[in-house]
């Protein structure tokens, strides 16, 4: 489902319009109840008529329907360029599981491990907790002051809440994600942009 991303969902169809070869179809999620629409064509000339199948629990594609678009689409992962691997690879984790509501502890921590990863693979030496470790670098010059600011007005970096009982909220993580999206983009997307405009290739 494009609005709260559940997985094996049957969406209700609700109505249609259209005529000819192209049919449209209005839907409904019953999950989080915003609609989506489709079009949709025979795939053998004896399918049923649609009203037959419109406010009913019944799957078009078992009554020779099939869907050729719909819309809206489901949101894509947004990741900042020219990341290390391994800050990709948790990144990605992270978006995949932002958008889809119940999972903002999952997406919590790995946007936490992203940014874990980025700082090590910056400076190997830090240990302990996001936080002081951001302070490190802002204090070394590789981050500047007012990301260090911010670092202290997200809850999760702050009381290190990936690992308490009490769960992030869906504030917290959008919160998170902006912060983790700003220090990726200033540590490797930005240098990366300069680096490949002279020519030379990521050392990282």
């Amino acid at each position: 489902m494009p609005h709260c991303l559940t997985d094996h969902i049957g969406l209700k169809v609700i109505r249609w319009t259209g005529d000819g070869s192209k049919r449209f179809i209005s839907l409904i999620c019953p999950r989080c109840r915003r609609p989506s629409s489709g079009e949709i064509r025979r795939s053998r000339s004896d399918a049923p008529d649609l009203d037959s199948l419109v406010n009913s629990e019944l799957d078009l594609t078992d009554f020779s329907w099939e869907v050729v678009e719909f819309w809206p689409q489901p949101p894509g992962p947004v990741i900042p360029e020219n990341l290390p691997p391994e800050v990709e690879r948790t990144y990605l984790q992270a978006e995949r599981n932002f958008g889809i509501e119940g999972n903002e502890e999952a997406a919590g921590t790995m946007y936490g491990k992203a940014l874990d990863n980025a700082l090590r693979r910056i400076d190997p030496t830090l240990t302990g907790m996001l936080g002081p470790k951001v302070k490190k670098l802002a204090a070394a010059g590789r981050l500047t002051a007012d990301i260090a600011e911010w670092c202290d007005n997200i809850r999760v970096i702050r009381n290190d809440a990936v690992h308490e009982q009490e769960p992030i909220t869906r504030d917290e993580l959008e919160d998170l994600r902006n912060f983790t999206d700003a220090v990726l983009r200033y540590l490797f997307s930005l240098p990366g942009m300069v680096k490949q405009r002279r020519g030379e290739k990521l050392d990282w």
